[in-house]
């Protein structure tokens, strides 16, 4: 494997640690989280703590019902003992991964949501059904709490909720927790990508640690706050925003129980507005999938990047780029595996004038081989590791070769390569699409499943990473012989580099959305064949060689130095000035001290 496609990709798995170690939210360590290393079954039995209810009184007369609100795309089922949402199903098509049945959002009995007079204390609210429709529910409290009434309608993904209270004095208190519900085939997978989203007014979107237990304490308004499972989000939200309070996303204590994915909580304080002599909280929560046409009915700002397509340019390139591409294939091509398969060429036809420069620039390193092997047989020592370097540079300068001129191409692809590990894992279109053995390619695909688990790599062995790990391998092998240069003393040999990387792969990616997998495959094959193509029918060795000796063989005053070797000449030249000027210090204490020894 030549030095520049390596570099490549140490550059992208640089970057993919530097964003989990600097750009991933870590959560604080509090005082309470270092002294109390196991929570108490009390703690843990719900996620934000709940204020004490007042007991109306006995009404033994009183039944609690339930109600249900529909549209094309969604089913909620509401219970009129407290107004609490006790169901969210999706109906247009989306089912869960095992039972292959429409998607529920949180587990039986998982969502709990109260409203809070902060005013006249807290009460479990009973009602009555005022009005009932398929798209509409009316609930009358028939009590003498202070939420008087509770409004409920349905759009699409979206369910309206007005809250009438009386003594309310201006603000109640909104609390949500629920467990979401294990829907994906991937258990450990579907965690590593699920937690609090919200938008704090002003500030943009932020998120919980995904897939650990973390907290956050609401500092300015918040438009909406979601609780993301994945490919799926039940989310609430406010057009006053909700005020001071807490959030909080856990994995469940058990971790046998396979039947929770995360468990989400929201504690927080909402403004009401004076209506007609009542005092009116309005919100409005979304149930369904995080794609970005269902997302935009909401008409929250920045809701759409709940779908983690990466940061920084990561994310424009996929928001604005990629998946762009992906929905406009998927109007013509049936098959999902075929339209990765055809971004696959589109993308590397895009590349490959890179290709070519890298190719062309290891091409011209390929000819300066063996001569500096042979500056490394004439400079050996460590010692002699400026002057290696200097003749070294020297021979690049007189050849016209740079040898970065292979790196920068590779620095050029890096933020679409990456982009493309975003992609992938985060695009709710693959989800459910079959291709050749793999059933979900938004999910690991398994050729065989093992009685027993590998550390770090799993109880199944993906037949996509294999292929992706196996093109990798015959990729490297196949341009050793295009192999920058010698491995300098002192330097890590490249071979050992070209047999750890896709072993790594293969651990790395074992778990991993098939799709991706089946993409970094292509990738590899497609690149393989634009290689040999342009070996074969666009550079000539034996051409690049005769150019390189012409140019060795110039005349000095003839040859100009490019602005680049200049500075590195310059750089060396002071380096090596430096090292002189130390090493004569070094002499002359050295023979100080012999002198004072023989005194």
């Amino acid at each position: 494997m030549d030095r520049n496609t390596i570099t490549g990709f140490l550059l992208i798995f640089a970057m993919v640690i530097v964003y989990q170690l600097y750009f991933v939210p870590v959560p604080e360590v509090t005082e309470t989280a270092q002294t109390q290393e196991i929570p108490t079954p009390e703690a843990e039995e719900q996620i934000v703590a709940l204020p004490t209810a007042m007991d109306p009184g006995d009404d033994s007369t009183y039944v609690a019902r339930t109600a249900l609100l529909q549209s094309g795309d969604l089913a909620v089922t509401v219970s009129t003992d407290g107004g609490n949402l006790i169901t969210a199903e999706l109906q247009d098509g989306f089912l869960d991964y095992w039972s292959q049945e429409p998607i529920r959002l949180w587990t039986e009995g998982g969502s709990d949501v109260n409203w809070i007079a902060r005013g006249e204390g807290s009460y479990n609210q009973r009602f009555d059904v005022k009005e009932e429709s398929a798209d509409k529910l009316v609930l009358t409290n028939r009590g003498d709490g202070p939420l008087r009434e509770l409004v409920y309608s349905i759009d699409g993904y979206v369910v309206d909720v007005q809250a009438r209270f009386e003594n309310a004095r201006g603000e109640v208190g909104f609390q949500w927790q629920a467990d979401g519900r294990h829907n994906e085939k991937g258990l450990e997978w579907e965690r590593q990508r699920s937690s609090i989203y919200y938008r704090e007014q002003g500030r943009g979107r932020d998120y919980l640690y995904e897939g650990r237990d973390d907290d956050t304490e609401i500092e300015d308004p918040v438009e909406w706050v979601a609780f993301k499972q994945n490919y799926f989000s039940a989310i609430v939200g406010s057009d006053v925003g909700f005020n001071s309070g807490k959030l909080r996303s856990l994995p469940p204590v058990d971790e046998a129980d396979t039947t929770i994915n995360m468990r989400f909580g929201m504690d927080v304080t909402l403004p009401t507005e004076d209506i007609d002599g009542r005092e009116i909280a309005n919100v409005k929560f979304y149930f369904g999938p995080n794609n970005v046409s269902s997302l935009s009915t909401t008409g929250w700002g920045e809701i759409g990047r709940v779908i983690d397509f990466g940061w920084w340019i990561f994310g424009w390139i996929n928001r604005n780029l990629i998946f762009p591409t992906y929905t406009l294939l998927a109007g013509y091509i049936g098959s999902a595996g075929l339209i990765v398969l055809v971004m696959t060429l589109l993308i590397k036809s895009v590349l490959f004038p890179i290709t070519w420069k890298n190719y062309l620039s290891s091409a011209k390193m390929k000819v300066l081989k063996p001569d500096i092997q042979e500056i490394n047989d004439k400079f050996p020592d460590q010692e002699d590791a400026m002057q290696r370097q200097q003749e070294t540079m020297k021979l690049y300068r007189e050849s016209g070769v740079n040898p970065l001129a292979g790196c920068i191409p590779q620095l050029i692809q890096a933020p679409l390569l990456y982009a493309m590990f975003r992609f992938f894992p985060a695009n709710i279109e693959l989800r459910g699409k079959s291709f050749l053995w793999a059933d979900d390619l938004a999910a690991y695909d398994s050729i065989l499943n093992l009685p027993f688990e590998i550390p770090f790599y799993g109880a199944h062995v993906s037949g996509f990473t294999l292929l992706m790990a196996g093109s990798m391998f015959f990729y490297m092998n196949q341009n050793m012989a295009q192999q920058a240069a010698p491995t300098q003393p002192g330097m890590p040999d490249m071979r050992i580099m070209m047999r750890i990387m896709p072993l790594f792969m293969l651990f790395f990616f074992n778990k991993y959305a098939s799709g991706l997998s089946l993409y970094y495959f292509m990738a590899n094959v497609v690149t393989i064949g634009q290689v040999l193509a342009v070996k074969k029918l666009f550079i000539d060795e034996e051409k690049i060689r005769e150019k390189i000796k012409a140019k060795q063989a110039a005349p000095k005053e003839e040859k100009k130095k490019g602005g680049f070797a200049q500075r590195l000449e310059t750089m060396q030249q002071e380096q090596q000035k430096r090292a002189e000027e130390m090493k004569k210090q070094r002499d002359q204490t050295r023979k100080a001290r012999n002198q004072k020894r023989k005194k």
